[in-house]
């Protein structure tokens, strides 16, 4: 900035100074001129003496014009000039006087630029150093705290030994006695449960002893306590016997069963005869409840006098381990169900929504009043237990809350395995078919019934594997010759499933 501002006061003074040069030259110039116009007119009056008055009057005249004029011209001259060098150093002052408050603006930008950086820069090396002190500072307060609680452990473990040991002596005798009044308390509730429990829990028990654990914790941390859990070991090969001793012998309310393999319909059998329940309830032993179901659905069989209280499943995808709905108890699947409405098979049909036994609580006088059980020997046995209540229960009634979850993609499942079993459930709708017989609705629900059936046929023959499909082809065909479907019925089936026009059913 001063080399700058020195330049510019350099120009002013050369200006200035150049100025002064010019006028004393033009001056001189001037001077000169009015010596040299002196000297001519000394010659011209020389030359006159010899002239006439009148040569002499003529040739003064001449030469005053003339030299006049030549004057004039050449002091013009020098003005012009001396104007000009004025312009142009005016111009260039302002030229540079522009260029010095251009830079000056320029620095000044500059300046406040380096300003902000150089302040920001400072501020985060503040910020930084204060973070390192703050850093430096917990550290050193943590280990203050470590080192104290270190040096006071000692005193502290002293202190609370002595406070104990004063109030176990103080307390002693009468902790004594709340033990006692608490065991008789606890034995009395207990024998109250076991005695008249309200709901009965049957779990059929074979080689599940990955999941058995979940399963039981679920039950017996119900917020239902009167209950029973009947657990029956159908033959089990893996650790299921010990952890159902072991859950006995730690809960009361646990019932065990051991008996040889004879499968899931006649286990749950085996529960049903024993049960002493107001309600019967049934969970499979890989899946869970959530902690209220069974008070849930207790209170409303109570509150509203109904045969049945069924809730929403939930999923669990075991193989993937994420909790979705199994593709068969989408909610969509259950939109059909009235809420807030008792109902029965009159209002809706049975073979409308989902089909499980799990997903329920049923009174127990349901079962015994029509003779209700479960098909042995076949897999897909819950079916008859479905279909045997709804077509007999009169006052039903249906909560959307998901309140029992059902795990699947699990090794071992007959969903999973699609062996030979899946040939199992073409015998249950023989099964069902009688059942509608015996409860005269087959006629009202025979379109429901067949178009059920015909859709599950059809879908387990895609599912079961290759080695089977002959086998299960031609059990299908003569379940299906056995409905004897009329020519109106077969060409609604065949609008609705094109796959059957293939099938060798006439």
């Amino acid at each position: 900035m001063a080399e700058k501002e020195y330049n510019y006061i350099e120009l002013e003074k050369q200006y200035q100074e150049s100025l002064e040069m010019q006028k004393r030259y033009y001056e001189s110039e001037i001077e000169l001129l009015k010596s040299k116009y002196k000297y001519e007119i000394e010659k011209v009056k020389i030359e006159c003496e010899n002239k006439s008055y009148e040569e002499k009057k003529v040739l003064e005249q001449n030469f005053d014009v003339k030299n006049t004029q030549d004057l004039e011209k050449i002091k013009q001259y020098y003005i012009s000039e001396f104007e000009s060098q004025r312009n142009w150093y005016e111009k260039e002052i302002k030229r540079r006087c522009k260029e010095v408050e251009d830079w000056h603006i320029n620095n000044l930008k500059n300046q406040m630029d380096n300003l902000k950086k150089d302040y920001e820069e400072e501020l985060q090396a503040k910020d930084d150093r204060y973070k390192n002190l703050e850093e430096t500072l917990s550290n050193h307060i943590i280990e203050q705290r470590e080192y104290f609680e270190k040096e006071i452990k000692p005193f502290k473990k002293l202190i609370k030994l002595k406070k104990k040991i004063v109030n176990k002596l103080k307390n002693k005798e009468k902790e004594k006695e709340n033990i006692i009044l608490s065991e008789v308390r606890q034995q009395k509730e207990k024998e109250s449960i076991n005695q008249n429990p309200k709901v009965s829990v049957i779990l059929p028990v074979y080689n599940v002893g990955k999941y058995l654990r979940q399963s039981l914790d679920s039950l017996i941390n119900q917020t239902l306590k009167e209950i029973e859990i009947i657990c029956v070991n159908d033959g089990s090969t893996d650790d299921s016997y010990d952890i159902l001793e072991e859950y006995k012998s730690k809960d009361s309310r646990i019932k065990v069963i051991h008996k040889e393999n004879k499968g899931t319909g006649a286990a749950r059998n085996d529960g049903l005869r024993i049960a002493s329940g107001e309600c019967i309830g049934f969970v499979d032993p890989d899946d869970w409840v959530k902690p209220n179901m069974f008070e849930r659905l207790y209170n409303l069989i109570k509150e509203k006098d109904l045969d049945i209280a069924m809730c929403m499943p939930d999923g669990f995808d075991e193989k993937n381990q994420i909790s979705t709905p199994f593709p068969y108890f989408v909610d969509a699947n259950f939109e059909n169900i009235p809420d807030d409405k008792i109902f029965n098979w009159r209002d809706l049909s049975p073979f409308s929504y989902p089909m499980c036994v799990w997903n329920k609580l049923y009174t127990k006088e349901l079962f015994d009043k029509n003779n209700i059980d479960f098909a042995e020997g076949l897999d897909f046995e819950d079916h008859k237990v479905i279909f045997g209540t709804l077509l007999t229960a009169e006052k039903i009634f249906f909560i959307r809350e998901k309140l029992y979850v059902y795990r699947f993609n699990r090794e071992g499942s007959v969903l999973t395995d699609n062996n030979r079993r899946l040939i199992d459930h073409i015998e249950i709708f023989n099964i069902v078919e009688n059942l509608m017989r015996e409860t005269n609705t087959y006629n009202i629900l025979r379109k429901d019934f067949i178009t059920y059936k015909i859709h599950n046929l059809l879908y387990y023959y895609s599912m079961i594997k290759d080695e089977f499909k002959e086998e299960y082809y031609q059990n299908m065909i003569q379940s299906i010759k056995e409905t004897n479907l009329s020519e109106e019925e077969i060409k609604n089936l065949n609008e609705k499933y094109p796959q059957l026009k293939e099938l060798e059913i006439r």
